[in-house]
């Protein structure tokens, strides 16, 4: 690919162009683009025609863009993440009909640190909840996050443990030894409990999704204010949401701790 005069590609600056649009920013003026990306308004122009000429934007009758339906079906049609978001979904519907709580799926991106969440289900009036569709936050701040992690192959772990590790909040932990104390006690438990990590007043549960051959692909997550909190209740739907997804994406039977997962709090 031809680069520019700043030495980026051509792909490297049509992800700039799709990387602009957001939720709170669906439509973009062509001068908005220019300033989102940094590009001369010739080269964002010409860009962004042909990403309206080939479906991945659309152009609408002030002359703003958006993104285009194309990119929906692509991701759709072929994208993993579509496939445990489709096949999840029923699951997380089961846990939300009897939690009453915010429900999410997230599946890892360890070479950012991140979390994707590929699905939630609202609770209106509860929690605070940072987590959004197609939004990351880190693995090491997040319940998802770090059952998945926990799950890793060891030096997948030590890899992400040498950091840096972001401090989120006040409350997130970024000590190396105490984290590998707590991914230990995860995978002992079989879930994660976190308690005024991300906002003060929720606390989160989540348990690992695993897929073929037994490799971690997601997690499970439930998401509620502390006073409201009740392991007796959510634990066990939470399991099994987690046993039942795991199966479906081709995961063999497997305990999910070493010990009762409601011993410990």
């Amino acid at each position: 690919m031809a680069n520019s005069a700043s030495g980026e590609s051509v792909i490297q600056r049509v992800v700039k162009i799709l990387n602009a649009f957001s939720k709170d920013q669906p439509r973009l003026s062509l001068g908005e683009l220019v300033r989102a990306t940094g590009m001369s308004s010739s080269t964002a122009h010409r860009l962004a025609n042909d990403l309206v000429a080939s479906g991945l934007l659309n152009r609408g009758a002030t002359g703003d863009y958006g993104v285009g339906m194309k990119m929906w079906e692509l991701a759709a049609r072929s994208n993993p993440a579509e496939e445990i978001r489709r096949r999840g979904l029923p699951f997380l519907e089961g846990v939300h009909a009897a939690v009453r709580q915010q429900v999410a799926l997230a599946i890892p991106d360890v070479e950012s640190g991140t979390v994707l969440y590929v699905e939630q289900l609202d609770q209106h009036g509860t929690a605070t909840n940072l987590a959004a569709v197609a939004g990351r936050l880190g693995i090491h701040s997040t319940s998802p996050g770090l059952a998945m992690m926990a799950h890793m192959p060891h030096a997948v772990q030590e890899r992400f443990l040498a950091g840096p590790l972001e401090k989120t909040t006040p409350a997130t932990e970024t000590d190396p030894a105490r984290l590998r104390a707590h991914l230990a006690l995860i995978r002992e438990r079989g879930y994660v409990r976190m308690t005024g990590v991300l906002v003060p007043e929720n606390t989160a549960y989540a348990v690992p999704v695993f897929g073929e051959g037994n490799s971690v692909i997601g997690a499970i997550s439930v998401v509620l204010p502390t006073v409201h909190d009740d392991p007796q209740l959510i634990l066990p739907v939470l399991v099994a949401a987690g046993r039942g997804l795991s199966r479906t994406m081709g995961a063999e039977r497997r305990p999910y701790g070493t010990r009762p997962w409601l011993a410990a709090s």
